[in-house]
């Protein structure tokens, strides 16, 4: 990781190669005990605090634990489909020193708790915002780690790569309260990245523009592959059970509900019977009536997919729309084939801006675009 980080800080600005090594250096004692907040002192242990609202954020708050740190994660238990993901997730899996709430952001606990590290889930999160606002408002933050929360995620980068503007998830509309709230946590957290305390930890592909520009403002990017979810005993599915992810895109309202039925029967009809992921958000109504074709068979549980499907034999295929799961289904499985549908123009509703559907079309499987 070290290496990577050296080579992404050098392709960023030359200039600064040795800095950036020495930047790698630290990192890497992070790593190795050190830290960035006690460097020399082998024994040095950090405190972190990590709020996740899906399932994938808090796979990637396991990911972004280092073993020097004492991590709590705070999971807004109240969010779409956390509770049974929460219910499901067994307590042994967590590494060791870290502690699961099912509390959420709250304010309280950063003003009476001095942490050297926050890892954000949702950058855009309303709850994590004011938390954020309340507790430091005339206070330093401490160094902020943005993770994963699926294709999401590029859109609260390129916002805080931007000079002025709220966190703010696409299509979202305000009040003037929480954008006053939200501009001024984007504004603390570009502050953050000129001194060097802001963070993007990833197993996302990041397009060159993109990375180049979170590297410029000053921000740093590290990377996983998942290495923590490998190890842990939650894998297997057959190639013959012919899985399909499903997507949120119909019952957000975003893309046709009926065109999105008939490609899961495309699929059907072509590749015979199916194992069907569904989504947290898609409907009971639609997966009931899914349900009612005997070659269909749903996997409606707790634990998302990334746990389900990890470990495929090399002869097996995903299929998917453009999704946050097909990328890292990808990194976890780099032998299987992950058959991604774009989206066809009509399919779309008009719900959506044009830019969210670029980006999604755009996404890839892939590695880095270093184009």
């Amino acid at each position: 990781m070290a290496e990577l980080l050296m080579a992404e800080k050098t392709k960023a600005n030359p200039k600064k190669a040795k800095k950036s090594n020495d930047k790698a250096t630290q990192n890497e004692a992070s790593k190795n005990g050190a830290g960035k907040n006690g460097a020399g002192k082998k024994s040095t242990r950090m405190t972190s605090v990590a709020f996740v609202e899906s399932p994938l954020q808090f796979l990637s708050a396991l990911e972004s634990h280092e073993p020097t740190e004492d991590l709590l994660i705070r999971a807004r238990a109240s969010a779409k489909g956390m509770t049974s993901f929460l219910d499901a997730f067994d307590p042994a899996w967590l590494p060791k020193n870290v502690r699961l709430e099912r509390d959420g952001a709250k304010p309280g606990l950063l003003r009476k708790t001095t942490f050297d590290r926050i890892y954000l889930g949702d950058a855009c999160s309303g709850q994590v915002h004011k938390a954020l606002a309340l507790a430091y408002l005339e206070r330093r933050m401490p160094e902020v780690v943005i993770l994963d929360d699926g294709l999401a995620t590029y859109s609260a980068i390129e916002i805080l790569t931007a000079k002025r503007g709220p966190l703010v998830r696409p299509r979202q509309k305000l009040k003037a309260s929480r954008a006053v709230m939200a501009a001024h946590v984007a504004d603390r957290l570009r502050g953050l990245a000129t001194v060097g305390k802001l963070r993007w930890h990833t197993a996302l592909p990041v397009a060159k523009p993109l990375r180049k520009a979170f590297l410029k403002s000053g921000g740093e990017i590290t990377r996983h592959r998942f290495e923590h979810l490998q190890t842990l005993p939650t894998g297997g599915s057959h190639p013959r059970d012919n899985p399909v992810i499903g997507s949120s895109l119909a019952a957000d309202g975003l893309i046709d509900a009926f065109a999105y039925r008939a490609w899961v029967d495309y699929i059907i009809d072509t590749h015979g019977s199916i194992t069907y992921y569904p989504h947290r958000r898609e409907t009971d109504e639609f997966l009931a009536d899914l349900g009612r074709d005997e070659r269909v068979r749903i996997k409606n549980l707790g634990l998302p997919i990334e746990l389900r499907l990890i470990n495929l034999p090399p002869d097996s295929t995903i299929r998917s729309l453009p999704s946050t799961a097909a990328v890292s289904l990808a990194v976890l499985n780099p032998d299987v084939t992950i058959d991604v549908t774009e989206i066809p123009a009509k399919w779309w509703t008009g719900a959506s801006p044009d830019s969210l559907r670029k980006s999604l079309n755009a996404q890839s499987v892939k590695a880095d675009d270093d184009s």
